[in-house]
């Protein structure tokens, strides 16, 4: 078996030159958590940690703070409220906690896919988990149900675990496993967990795995890529990765886009002349669509312009570019090689830049594409200048839209936080959808109330209802005209009437343009 059964991408895909039109950018820049900020209950901010957004700027940041409990003090906040704190009671496996979180992320709907660490289970051998929200989808120590690997497989932990650009109920994991097949002890595998709507597992579909022979390649896998930033999903299914293949460390370090072969380490890159030297340890990722993606890596030669970040193919920046936000001065570095760069669906790049002004105060920014977003020493935050921006492992993310972008940076005075950035009017972002459809209920489940977040491709008269289990339709919102864009409505659990309906599962439906979606709801009660 080389590789599972998720689609494949065409290469005309990958590499298709697509014309990307420039942004015209302005933006505000607000605190979503930063150090001295009061958590209730847990006590106040001492750090960030990880960061997360969505395309309607939700966020989620993960901060440690003061509580004299060190099995307690970190907490994940959700737009600006407790979200999660370690010590926290999980329904399952019976009896387990919140021992510590691994990386963050957050879909459009809102949901998390990720990898706790726990207390309470029987030891060693079960101690982690891939969870969908709260919801257990597979434990640590549970034997495999995927014929992709040979009968009595275990899964023996896991590394990455990622819901981003994904609101298809799918969940993107980089596991380790046994599997009596394979002979070492400890196998590594990309897998693909599809779930239901509360987060039950359906099926478990092995990408590609430790001795798979890859497309391209003569020999099999030793491992896959484990840092936050090698491995990148989306919508489709569709998995980008870094794969260490073969016994030739010169030659050994891939990088894949679902089954096509992008880079390979002692390989030709973009540059003439210059081959791939490093990809290993270096931040990548994959657009939700037109198959935008985007690396960073190093090349072989001469070092004083061996780094590059390569966009669809082709070199987007590289060590020694200059810009006009920059000017005179030349780029040196691209940060911490596993840090992030990201791309938005339409094909925007955000990426860290240091230069070679000699005053070290301000020769760092954050950029999306040309446009310097955040430069240190010279963008005030809540009346302080940013000091330091952190360029390492999580430290920003930008929405799949393009829309919002948090990052972490301190300020002056030694402030670290987490901020947001909503970007107001940029040119050619292109929309969460490319059809009129419903696109998130957040949250959900919910109590008291939810919102239904749709889009509309084209003007229009849109009809939404709420239904319950038999069909009935329980609330009408009418059919109104909604321009082009993203659009809400909220519901608060009563029916047309304005009486309170019962706890239960529920369906927003959305009738327009010819189009018929629905998306389940579950209301726990006032």
């Amino acid at each position: 078996m080389v590789f599972g059964s998720v689609r494949a991408i065409s290469p005309l895909v990958v590499f298709a030159l697509v014309s990307i039109p420039p942004l015209a950018l302005a933006q505000t820049i607000t605190s979503a958590a930063k150090e001295g900020d009061a958590v209730a209950g847990v006590g106040n901010v001492t750090s960030i940690n990880n960061v997360a957004v969505n395309g309607f700027g939700d966020w989620i940041v993960e901060v440690d703070t003061d509580n004299a409990d060190t099995n307690t003090d970190a907490a994940l906040l959700k737009n600006g409220a407790l979200h999660l704190r370690e010590g926290d009671a999980l329904p399952a496996p019976a009896g387990a906690s919140l021992d510590s979180f691994d990386s963050v992320n957050l879909n459009n709907n809102g949901d998390s896919g990720w990898n706790f660490f726990l207390d309470g289970t029987s030891g060693t051998g079960d101690d982690s988990g891939i969870y969908f929200n709260t919801a257990l989808v597979l434990q640590e120590g549970t034997v495999s149900s995927s014929s992709d690997f040979s009968p009595g497989t275990t899964y023996i932990g896991f590394f990455e675990a990622t819901i981003d650009n994904n609101d298809s109920d799918q969940i993107l994991v980089v596991a380790s496993v046994d599997d009596p097949a394979i002979p070492s002890s400890v196998d590594r595998a990309l897998v693909i967990l599809d779930i239901d709507g509360s987060g039950n597992l359906i099926a478990e579909n092995v990408h590609a795995k430790e001795g798979d022979v890859l497309s391209g390649q003569t020999e099999g896998v030793n491992d896959f890529g484990t840092g936050p930033h090698q491995v990148a999903f989306n919508d489709a299914g569709d998995i980008m990765f870094f794969a260490d293949v073969g016994t030739n460390t010169a030659t050994d370090g891939t990088i894949y886009l679902h089954d096509t072969l992008l880079a390979q380490e002692g390989s030709a890159s973009p540059v003439d002349g210059r081959n791939y030297e490093l990809l290993s340890s270096r931040g990548l990722d994959l657009s939700n669509d037109n198959g935008h993606h985007v690396y960073k890596a190093n090349l072989d030669g001469d070092t004083t312009d061996d780094e590059v970040i390569v966009r669809d193919g082709a070199v987007f920046r590289r060590e020694g570019d200059t810009l006009p936000p920059i000017a005179p001065f030349l780029l040196t570095s691209f940060g911490t090689g596993s840090g992030p760069v990201q791309v938005d669906q339409s094909g925007h790049v955000l990426w860290y830049g240091d230069w070679d002004d000699p005053n070290l105060d301000v020769d760092t920014g954050l950029f999306l594409d040309d446009d310097l977003l955040v430069q240190e020493g010279v963008t005030m935050i809540d009346g302080l200048l940013v000091d330091t921006i952190a360029s390492g492992q999580d430290a920003f993310e930008m929405s799949e839209n393009g829309l919002y972008v948090i990052f972490e940076a301190t300020l002056v005075g030694g402030i670290n936080g987490a901020f947001l950035i909503e970007l107001e009017s940029p040119v050619a972002v292109e929309p969460l959808a490319a059809t009129t459809a419903i696109v998130g209920v957040v949250p959900n489940p919910f109590v008291r109330g939810t919102e239904i977040r749709f889009y509309v491709e084209r003007p229009g008269a849109v009809e939404i209802s709420i239904l319950d289990v038999a069909g009935r339709r329980v609330r009408a919102y009418g059919r109104a005209s909604y321009g082009a864009g993203q659009h809400a409505v909220a519901w608060d659990g009563r029916d047309t009437a304005g009486r309170p309906v019962p706890a239960g599962v529920y369906f927003s439906r959305l009738r327009a343009n010819g189009v018929s979606e629905t998306r389940k709801l579950t209301f726990l009660g006032r």
